[in-house]
């Protein structure tokens, strides 16, 4: 029996079509790299658009609720949540227009929307995106597009691997105590690498906002939706 086209792959078929770890894909979502989705199905959730009150400050502006029912992406700091706890209540997707939302809402009697590592999926176009970005075929090794940032000249520092030895870090040792000794962890890792280490200030640079994400104390009080509210987050940095 011929077997169809899959349109979405599970994080188990992209770790044995990859040859990677689970903490490799999901340094590859913590860095903005690869799409994860979902599957909703009557979820009740609030939708709505964003609107900008006063410079640098914004508010929601609800339109209405609905059940919603489909595939969806997920925000990378979620995303990367289920892969690392493997079981993570989510409160929101991320919608198709930039300057809207998508909030999922608890109802009475109802309870959290709890998504776990098995329910995460991958569309075959974002896998496919992917690979040709990264000159990878099907059986393509993920440590080989570590190493260059597709066709052309070579990134002088090894980013990829960076992100990739972040999440195993905090997988495997846990969050480290302070923002600084993360940056001394990872410019240890390059410096055990060999080569061209980049300075401390640009590790700092890179680590803040997965950095702010991990750390309880060092995490906004106010929470966004999907890649809207990471966008706000980028301005209030800059």
């Amino acid at each position: 029996m011929a077997v169809p086209n899959l349109f979405y792959f599970t994080l188990a078929d992209l770790c044995e079509r990859w040859d990677v770890k689970l903490p490799h894909i999901g340094a590859l979502v913590l860095d903005g790299k690869l799409t994860i989705s979902v599957g909703l199905s009557g979820v009740p959730v609030e939708v709505g658009e964003w609107f900008e009150v006063d410079t640098g400050e914004w508010q929601r502006l609800p339109s209405g609720w609905k059940h919603l029912t489909g595939i969806f992406d997920l925000s990378r700091n979620d995303a990367w949540a289920v892969i690392k706890h493997g079981l993570q209540a989510i409160e929101s997707v991320v919608p198709i227009e930039p300057d809207n939302y998508i909030e999922i809402r608890r109802q009475d009697g109802h309870p959290e929307f709890v998504v776990a590592v098995d329910d995460l999926l991958i569309r075959r176009l974002e896998v496919e995106r992917f690979e040709a970005s990264n000159a990878l075929s099907s059986s393509g090794a993920l440590e080989a597009s570590a190493r260059r940032s597709g066709p052309g000249a070579p990134q002088k520092y090894d980013w990829d691997g960076f992100w990739i030895e972040a999440c195993r870090h905090v997988h495997d040792e846990g969050i480290p105590s302070t923002q600084a000794a993360m940056v001394r962890d990872l410019l240890d890792w390059f410096d055990a690498k060999g080569g061209s280490s980049p300075d401390p200030s640009t590790v700092k640079k890179k680590v803040s906002r997965l950095w702010k994400a991990l750390h309880p104390s060092a995490s906004s009080s106010s929470r966004r939706s999907g890649d809207e509210g990471e966008k706000r987050a980028d301005s209030a940095v800059a």
